[in-house]
């Protein structure tokens, strides 16, 4: 049994029962290294003569699949989709560490990692939380709860597209290899879907009759879920187009599924054409993350696609509709929400502050 230094970070290693442990306390301090030895020598005493033991050590990526397992049944599949993306990021840093190894400044170098990734504030945020209620259900986060400091998050992020960006990254989506990308596209646009909501949408939620969209229970908040959005012109004949490509298509079928593209054909590299194979119905399409980042560059357009939605409340609310209806289109739960997310353009400012003018008050 020992304690070593390296660099400036304190370990111990030891060898029980055949087995060799070694870790890194991720402190300065000798005196925790030593106590952490201790603690581990414990538990694990206490483990092999079947000792009632307050906590077992337990690995990060363990400790997380039971979590996730117990709290599956009262997740809506959104809630449970959120957290198997953060653990995704998480166990690649703390999967093979012990629960009692992770500490403040471990969780500080994961955020600065993250950030190095390009992630954002908020996904971070996010990841982190995800960490804090495994720890939480472990009796382990209060212990360093006070030296874990969240990210600051820029809440008015998102942004309205004026005319012309509208205009040039339409342009650029329908020259796109990937065939979905400017379906996609416009049905954003028209309807302030999130993201998830439409990528996972089966044919069964599209009406094609009475023109409406019913988002699926699983949705993102309790205001969003079995929703019904109805569909104007354009995302209704972007549907419609989208469906003759799946003339077969069954109501369970995804409606962006899942397949392979590749350049097929004389001249469809130079074309920008790609063919589809190896589709699945029964998966949703990954995402349209690589298609969209190059329509940007090709638009010269700075936005996310989430930005689509920003701009669809904008828009209703340049409009004068009734901050209600906005509510039932987007999904939003409060009004605070929709203001969030609504940019009055200066130029409707001034218009609605032009029409209050008469010639008597006009400044002589």
């Amino acid at each position: 049994m020992s304690v070593f230094k390296r660099g400036k970070i304190w370990w111990f290693k030891f060898s029980r029962d055949g087995s060799r442990y070694q870790r890194s306390t991720g402190s300065r301090s000798k005196e925790i290294a030593i106590r952490a030895e201790a603690r581990m020598l414990t538990e694990l005493d206490e483990g092999r003569n079947k000792l009632p033991s307050k906590r077992k050590p337990t690995t990060f990526q363990v400790a997380a699949k039971d979590w996730m397992e117990a709290s599956r049944a009262r997740w809506s599949k959104a809630n449970t989709d959120i957290h198997s993306y953060n653990l995704a990021h998480l166990n690649k840093c703390f999967g093979k560490m012990l629960l009692t190894e992770i500490t403040a400044e471990r969780i500080g170098k994961y955020q600065a990692t993250r950030k190095d990734e390009q992630a954002s504030n908020r996904t971070i945020n996010m990841e982190i939380g995800t960490l804090r209620m495994i720890l939480k259900a472990a009796k382990l986060w209060r212990a360093i709860e006070d030296d874990v400091h969240m990210l600051t998050e820029d809440k008015n992020v998102g942004r309205a597209l004026t005319p012309d960006e509208d205009s040039r990254l339409l342009e650029a989506c329908a020259k796109s290899p990937q065939p979905s990308l400017l379906t996609a596209v416009v049905i954003f646009s028209n309807t302030g879907l999130r993201n998830s909501e439409l990528r996972r949408a089966t044919w069964s939620q599209v009406d094609l009759v009475k023109k409406t969209f019913q988002v699926a229970k699983r949705a993102k908040t309790q205001a969003s879920a079995s929703r019904i959005v109805p569909l104007n012109t354009a995302a209704l004949g972007a549907f419609s187009v989208w469906r003759t490509r799946w003339p077969n298509a069954r109501p369970e079928d995804y409606v962006f599924p899942t397949e392979k593209l590749v350049f097929k054909g004389k001249g469809a590299a130079e074309r920008g054409s790609m063919t589809g194979y190896a589709v699945d119905r029964s998966k949703p399409l990954g995402s349209w993350k690589t298609a969209w980042a190059s329509a940007k560059q090709h638009a010269k357009v700075e936005c996310r696609m989430h930005d689509l939605r920003h701009s669809l409340v904008s828009k209703l609310a340049e409009e004068g509709i009734a901050q209600s209806t906005i509510k039932a289109i987007s999904g939003h739960t409060t009004a605070q929400m929709v203001e969030l997310y609504s940019h009055i353009s200066q130029e409707a400012q001034r218009q609605a502050l032009a029409s209050l003018d008469t010639p008597t008050q006009a400044v002589q």
